[in-house]
């Protein structure tokens, strides 16, 4: 088998980068690892689309997981739909690294008028995000509506199952379909095991066994699938993993919050941006459960108060480093990171409190229901200990190959050319030089549109 370029991935980094080489008139073939299900497939059964749509690593020595999309269209199948543009502050602090990053902001614009991301109207904010914004008001806090890229939005609460109405605009619908209109190849089930070097230039991928030939490799796996196909082709790559580590806390209420309808999110507070931001997330029964306190029968009850729950995740920008390599992913908080999300998690009961909960419900292993900040400022030394923590996780994850301005910082320059390799780029999350404190999705597209452009000129 043969193509003049092969981009490995379908998710935020790579279809983007398959449509533009493929309507520059080249033989595009796409390499996805997992299935491809189209719209009428996702069902909504959530132990079912959960499996089907998303892999799960584990980190060494520590209770976190880390997820990601593993399916045709990748993360933006199953991500939260919302859209945020990357803070000034974040590219001013990549350029600091002696990245260009040459019109940067405006193939920003460009991801977010191709996804139709646009504000969250009221039609589209259920009570679960009413009642995040209601205490951040009453705090004083800033709290806003976050754009999403949606259109005609049906207020099922399944984005993170894969949208049943198509209203989602991943790239399963925009993207991959116009590089498949322009003669792309689209392969799902296909894992990419290496890169085919000679002499210092790119030959093609091998997939168990089968050599695929192309002079242009475009690697867009992912964070937990790039730097592994990198190191297995005897590149160095690795350094540089980042994450927003997250947390949940549910709240009930006296009234019905039925906070399994409507957008999965849609508020955020961003009052102590860039530390961490508090985001309202759906109350849907698998994962809510494995995120609430408890065993047996006090399990039970907090499960039978499901429709009475609203809840938020803490997104923390994380300031520690890690590693990714093809025995798992070394990552451990720094001690910054604890702190951090140890004002989170108060600052999450305060919220909630204000917004009139009866009690709430902190991420620990054991049974903890507060009623006051003080109850909850009690459990620091829990808070602080990540082997108590229920459900620790990251969905948000970064570098492993990132950009740099020289090889002894970096595996790729900013164009996504990998060091010392003709033909072979990085156009995914893993080229990003650090995490970006805010959801990352149009921040990846842009980096890909950019990288795609300077494939195209």
């Amino acid at each position: 088998m043969r193509a003049d370029a092969i981009v490995v991935g379908s998710g935020a980094g790579g279809a983007p980068v398959a449509a533009a080489l493929a309507e520059s008139g080249r033989d595009v073939l796409v390499l996805e690892s997992g299935p491809r299900l189209e719209t009428a497939d996702f069902n909504g059964r959530e132990g079912e689309m959960l499996t089907r749509l998303l892999t799960t690593h584990a980190v060494n020595r520590t209770n976190q997981s880390l997820f990601a999309g593993s399916c045709v269209g990748g993360s933006t199948v199953v991500n939260d739909a919302l859209c945020f543009r990357p803070p000034r502050r974040l590219l001013e602090d990549w350029r600091g690294k002696g990245l260009r990053l040459e019109g940067f902001e405006d193939f920003v614009e460009l991801a977010w008028r191709e996804v139709h991301a646009s504000p969250t109207g009221r039609e589209n904010t259920n009570r679960n995000a009413h009642h995040l914004e209601v205490g951040a008001r009453k705090l004083g806090w800033r709290v806003e509506s976050i754009p999403r890229n949606v259109r005609g939005c049906a207020n099922l609460g399944l984005c993170n199952f894969g949208c049943p109405s198509g209203a989602k605009q991943s790239t399963l619908v925009t993207w991959l379909p116009r590089a498949e209109r322009a003669g792309a190849r689209v392969q799902a089930g296909r894992r990419v095991d290496r890169v085919l070097l000679e002499s210092g230039a790119v030959r093609g991928v091998e997939v168990a066994g089968e050599r695929i030939e192309a002079p242009l490799v475009v690697l867009a796996a992912g964070v937990l699938g790039t730097p592994p196909i990198l190191q297995a082709s005897g590149i160095r790559a690795g350094p540089g993993f980042q994450a927003h580590s997250s947390l949940y806390v549910s709240a009930r209420f006296a009234e019905r919050v039925d906070g399994f309808y409507g957008p999965t999110m849609s508020m955020g507070v961003t009052e102590f941006a860039p530390d961490f931001m508090l985001e309202n997330v759906a109350v849907q029964p698998l994962v809510t459960a494995t995120s609430l306190p408890g065993f047996g029968a006090d399990h039970e009850r907090l499960l039978r108060a499901l429709p009475y729950l609203a809840r938020c995740v803490v997104v923390l920008r994380d300031q520690a480093r890690g590693h990714v390599g093809s025995q798992g992913i070394d990552y451990r908080f720094a001690g910054a990171d604890h702190e951090a999300m140890r004002r989170a998690l108060l600052e999450a009961v305060r919220l909630y409190l204000a917004a009139g909960a009866e009690e709430v419900f902190l991420p620990l292993q054991a049974p903890h229901a507060v009623q006051s900040v003080e109850a909850a400022r009690a459990l620091l030394p829990e808070l602080i200990d990540a082997s108590r923590m229920a459900s620790l996780y990251a969905v948000h994850l970064f570098g492993g190959a990132p950009m740099a301005d020289d090889p002894q910082r970096g595996v790729c320059d900013e164009a996504g050319a990998v060091f010392a390799t003709r033909g072979l780029y990085v156009s995914d999350a893993s080229a990003l030089p650090s995490n970006t404190g805010v959801n990352p999705q149009i921040t990846i597209l842009a980096n890909a549109l950019r990288v795609a452009d300077g494939l195209t000129r």
